[in-house]
């Protein structure tokens, strides 16, 4: 029996031995990764001066530009490559904000990999970055109490389909009474439901807002502001009310009665808010003067009706016009970024129609382009104004 054991660990060491040896052996063929240059690459640079100097490596391409919010509307900046095969570029002197970018390179889209912050959206996947300074304190994440962002699933039976949204619920959320204020805060078309909590960083606005005091206790609803289908739900930039818009009618019918029974939110007008930047606002258009009764404020961002739009309004529902002058919303702002050359046409054109029925209304213009830079200091400006 002991002879028998031993004989067994022999055995036992010879093969572990054989396999170690194997390894070893194996090991020695795979060949040695030579280092390069990109392996401690830096490829977003803030610098103290406000400026950013981007850098990719790319040696075998022959074209590369990076582009984005960064560059305040201008085109896409040529990059220089480097003997060492890194092309790079720095940018003016930037205003202190939260900006996106990518690389394009021999016609390509790139996301830049060493990145871990990205803006996700439906159509394109973009990096950012943060030139810091006292005026993104608004924004930024703080040692306060903060809020919780939920991912919420749902059915739209008007669309057949799972649709998602994001929630975000303020601080100290469990131990509060009663119904709550909401407002549904809708997204643009390049972007989808978590982007406002992602490269928007509202809910830290709200978060800072709430640990100053400045806010009424709300509920904020998020949704996926795109619908199935070719269009990707685009085609409510061209309608001009909610029988037409499929994603209104799965607001209407599907998500807003979902939130309802989900949360405790109150159902009357003045505790009920809408905002949307860009395809967003077009939707808060869309549904705030069609269903005045459902909504006490209003807050379209960066956006407005396209001619036909305006003549069909004109033509076909001034009947609706009509009616919200005869009962105005508690407060509308319409708001855009002073160097939004992109809706800067529809826009007036939108303000011009609400003057024509006399539909009470404020214009507020600040400092941006058509991106988060603009719409996330509107909202830091009217969230305080909510529920009053």
């Amino acid at each position: 029996m002991k002879e028998s054991t031993v004989k067994r660990s022999q055995r036992y060491l010879s093969l572990v031995l054989f396999v170690c040896v194997a390894h070893t052996h194996s090991q020695s063929q795979i060949p040695t990764r030579i280092p390069n240059i990109n392996d401690n690459l830096q490829s977003v640079e803030v610098k103290p001066d406000n400026t950013v100097t981007f850098k990719i490596y790319a040696p075998q391409a022959s074209s590369v530009t990076v582009s984005g919010d960064f560059l305040m509307g201008a085109p896409a900046a040529a990059m220089t490559k480097g003997d060492n095969g890194v092309w790079s570029f720095t940018s003016n002197v930037i205003p202190p904000d939260s900006y996106t970018y990518n690389f394009n390179v021999d016609g390509i889209s790139v996301m830049d990999t060493k990145s871990p912050n990205f803006r996700d959206n439906p159509n394109s996947l973009f990096n950012f970055f943060t030139m810091p300074g006292p005026d993104t304190d608004f924004m930024a994440l703080k040692d306060v109490p903060h809020g919780r962002v939920e991912k919420v699933i749902y059915h739209s039976t008007t669309l057949n389909t799972e649709r998602r949204m994001h929630v975000y619920l303020p601080p100290n959320f469990e131990n509060i009474k009663g119904k709550l204020p909401v407002l549904y805060l809708l997204h643009g078309g390049g972007d989808n439901d978590i982007s406002w909590t992602s490269t928007g960083q509202v809910n830290l606005i709200l978060d800072n807002l709430y640990a100053e005091g400045k806010l009424k206790n709300m509920i904020v609803v998020m949704p996926t502001g795109h619908v199935p289908g070719p269009s990707r739900g685009m085609m409510s930039l061209m309608a001009v009310d909610p029988d037409n818009d499929p994603f209104a009618q799965d607001f209407l019918r599907d998500l807003v009665p979902f939130v309802q029974k989900t949360y405790p939110i109150s159902t009357r007008r003045e505790d009920t808010a809408i905002a949307g930047f860009s395809m967003g606002g077009v939707q808060t258009l869309n549904l705030a003067l069609w269903r005045p009764e459902m909504f006490g404020y209003v807050f379209p961002m960066s956006t407005g009706f396209f001619p036909d739009g305006i003549k069909q309004i004109d033509e076909k529902y001034s009947s609706v016009m009509k009616n919200v002058a005869a009962h105005p919303f508690k407060l509308m702002i319409v708001g855009r970024g002073k160097d939004d050359n992109l809706t800067r046409v529809n826009n007036q054109a939108t303000l011009d129609l609400l003057d024509k029925y006399g539909i009470p209304h404020q214009y507020k213009e600040l400092n941006g382009a058509h991106s988060f830079v603009f719409s996330r200091r509107f909202l830091a400006s009217v969230f305080p104004l909510l529920f009053r």
